[in-house]
């Protein structure tokens, strides 16, 4: 996943306090444009999708800001999957126009019955992409009769046929594993498939045009496989994991009492080459990969801190020595005063031609904290760009798992919402919203 060896950016560099000429300084005014985004800094209405719970829900590609009604056999790509706590698999759409969900309580058409719920795992089904078989659903399924059982899940495929209906298959010699994560590459006639065993001990992957072929990802000595996604455009893993050595060759940071002090690391399934980006005391955990068209559409990831106090933009760029080497060229910080210091799920998206960072706010540094509210912000990665609280003013309610998609009147952020926990109640369920970040229509 290492980027092309180019020099540092221009973008990067200071300023110059001198002064400059007309033409100069009309050049420095573009620059800044492209360096800083406008995030809006008021609040949009929070809209209710739906009062039904749909849980851990993923969308297709049209997620991106493209629409493609003819895809998948005139089905189309505006659409989501999720599993109901009765182990139902679903299929919904999604109105490109509005944002709406068809039908609002997203069970749309059945696809199996046997699904593992995400309380299970911690993980629902996720999309895969290619030009051979076009968006095929991957998840968790129970062997037959076993329902109910964490050891007894499998890994599923569904696939639209070209009459629109679905045909799921179970991939041989699965039982004991869960939560895969297939690659998006719409251009890739033969996709990929990555998992891990229900305890987290060990992970795989495995290409589909090889289904019945298991390939072992060495590094369950590093990583329990809670945090693995592709890298775009390759054939790589990026995770978060304990190093055996430090990149520089001395022990571990857990060997030197830096307890938590996991890194950044791409596993190549092609060559088998395992890459660690990261060496920092501090340590992070979760990470995305994309393209930044701040970059010239170079690959950069973002990850988050073990305090999680922030989010982190690393770029891969040139050293005074000619080496290159992963560096931040962006820290996230909490908006001020807002008495929510925390991040969670943060996720990337591109947009007319600019990067936006999504994610949890929290007041609490404990995930399953369930009795303080929490809120959705949205921060550009230009050096200038601060976090926007999308939803200040809302009620007291848990916003959770933030996910983008790019409709015809722009991104839209939807997210999980409940009534807090009391000590004499238990967290209600309040459906599922979404808040319009105005960054305005996709361009064409």
């Amino acid at each position: 996943m290492t980027a092309s060896a180019t020099p540092r950016s221009k973008f990067l560099r200071r300023p110059s306090p001198r002064p400059v000429s007309v033409g100069a300084a009309a050049l420095l005014a573009a620059l800044a444009l492209v360096v800083s985004i406008d995030v809006p800094a008021q609040a949009s209405p929070e809209v209710q999708i739906t009062a039904a719970p749909v849980w851990d829900f993923e969308f297709d590609s049209a997620r991106n800001g493209k629409e493609c009604p003819s895809c998948n056999y005139n089905t189309g790509n505006s659409r989501f999957a999720w599993i109901d706590n009765d182990r139902n698999v679903w299929l919904g759409w999604v109105d490109f126009q509005t944002g709406a969900f068809i039908p609002p309580d997203g069970r749309g058409q059945l696809l199996d019955v046997g699904g593992v719920p995400i309380a299970v795992y911690g993980n629902g089904p996720e999309w895969m992409s290619s030009s051979t078989w076009g968006s095929q659903i991957v998840y968790s399924r129970y062997v037959p009769g076993q329902e109910g059982k964490p050891g007894k899940g499998t890994i599923a495929v569904a696939t639209t046929q070209p009459d629109g209906t679905w045909t799921t298959t179970v991939l041989p010699d699965t039982v004991g594993r869960a939560t895969p994560v297939g690659t998006l590459d719409e251009n890739d006639p033969d996709p990929r498939v990555n998992y891990i065993t229900y305890d987290k001990t060990a992970m795989f992957w495995r290409q589909m045009s090889e289904a019945a072929v298991e390939h072992v990802i060495p590094v369950s000595d590093m990583t329990d496989g809670n945090s693995r996604r592709w890298v775009p455009g390759t054939r790589k893993l990026i995770f978060h994991a304990t190093p055996r050595t430090s990149a520089a060759g001395d022990p571990a940071p857990a060997a030197r009492g830096k307890k938590n002090a996991t890194q950044i690391f791409t596993y190549d399934t092609d060559t088998g080459a395992l890459e660690q980006l990261t060496d920092d005391p501090e340590g992070y955990v979760g990470v995305f990969m994309w393209n930044a068209p701040e970059y010239d559409n170079e690959l950069v990831f973002m990850t988050t801190p073990n305090g999680r106090e922030s989010v982190k933009v690393f770029r891969n760029v040139q050293t005074a020595g000619g080496a290159m080497r992963w560096k931040v060229v962006k820290t996230v910080e909490a908006p001020a005063g807002a008495g929510l210091p925390y991040f969670w799920s943060p996720e990337p998206f591109v947009h007319n031609g600019h990067s936006y960072l999504v994610f949890q706010l929290s007041p609490t540094v404990s995930f399953f904290d369930k009795s303080s509210p929490t809120h959705v912000g949205i921060s550009g990665i230009g050096r200038r760009d601060v976090v926007q609280v999308l939803t200040a003013g809302g009620p007291p309610r848990l916003r959770l798992d933030p996910e983008y998609f790019i409709t015809a009147k722009g991104p839209l952020i939807y997210y999980k919402r409940s009534i807090p926990e009391t000590p004499t109640s238990p967290a209600i369920n309040d459906g599922v919203w979404y808040v319009d970040t105005k960054l305005g229509p996709p361009r064409r």
